[in-house]
């Protein structure tokens, strides 16, 4: 690294249109059926690269809420690709974030694979994106899916991505209420409701998937809001009641489906473009002094 660079991205938020548990792996992860579809709501990540003789790396942001050391997912991104490179240099990122945090939209991981798509931009592209998604699943499970965006169905822990159709166009409203969800609480009430995802006494909604994914190369909204599924909800929405109450506002509104994202507590509403209900649910959720943001599905990075 002999000059200053620099380069700005969008990192965009995910929603899951279909979540659901295949087994349980003897070291605890658990291996999941999921289609992720990326979505316009999204931060800025700007990145500047200038030449040190060891490695530094600085966080800042919009949000006080965001870590500015190394448990922030950015960090070990730009650690972990500078490591590969087999470089030092210093590394700025300033995140300008609009996903709301810890919400079951990839929002840290989305900004940690923009760092990733950044710096191997900046470093003249040394790495494909396959050797992208590999750095990225040793460090959280969504961000192979965030490095390419788009529509994937996605297996393993998140690492097997394939091709999927995209949504046809629409609005899609998304709010979260600020109430917390641990990720491996989650897990584990499943884990208690359905005895582990073993075998014997619990099977993967394939059918349902199946119609999802055959609903979407139609382009057929009806049997994509009817084939929606996230087993998250079963555990999550009884124990968060503003997250079921952002559902049951959304539907009031006029939204085609509604579901939580990822282990929530996020809320998104898919809504017709030639009507007014994503602004209504918006309207409706600020009496209540929740925020929506209106997006639409996003392709590929």
């Amino acid at each position: 690294m002999k000059d200053k660079k620099s380069i700005s991205l969008r990192a965009n938020a995910k929603i899951n249109l279909f979540l659901d548990i295949e087994s349980r792996r003897e070291n605890g992860y658990h291996t999941v059926k999921s289609l992720m579809h990326s979505v316009s709501l999204s931060d800025t990540v700007d990145i500047t690269v200038s030449p040190s003789d060891t490695t530094q790396i600085a966080i800042t942001s919009s949000s006080p809420s965001v870590p500015t050391d190394r448990t922030n997912l950015a960090w070990r991104a730009a650690e972990a690709f500078l490591s590969a490179v087999g470089t030092t240099c210093r590394v700025e990122i300033y995140i300008e974030k609009n996903i709301p945090i810890a919400s079951g939209l990839a929002g840290g991981s989305t900004d940690a694979a923009a760092v990733f798509r950044g710096l191997n931009e900046l470093f003249d592209n040394k790495f494909d994106t396959q050797s992208l998604c590999d750095m990225g699943a040793r460090l959280g499970a969504d961000i192979p899916f965030c490095i390419v965006g788009g529509s994937k169905r996605v297996g393993g822990i998140g690492e097997i991505l394939a091709d999927a159709a995209v949504m046809p166009d629409c609005k899609i409203v998304i709010a979260c209420g600020g109430e917390g969800v641990s990720t491996p609480w989650a897990y584990g009430k499943l884990d208690s409701m359905y005895s582990a995802f073993d075998g014997s006494a619990y099977s993967c909604r394939t059918e349902i998937f199946d119609a999802l994914t055959h609903s979407l190369r139609a382009g057929d909204m009806s049997g994509i809001c009817n084939n929606a599924y996230n087993i998250f909800e079963s555990a999550v929405l009884c124990e968060r009641p503003v997250a079921q109450r952002i559902k049951d506002v959304m539907m009031e509104a006029g939204a085609r489906g509604a579901m939580m994202s990822g282990s929530g507590p996020s809320v998104f509403g898919i809504f017709d473009l030639d009507c007014d209900g994503a602004e209504r649910a918006v309207a409706l959720l600020a009496k209540e002094g929740i925020v929506g943001h209106i997006c639409c599905p996003a392709g590929e990075n």
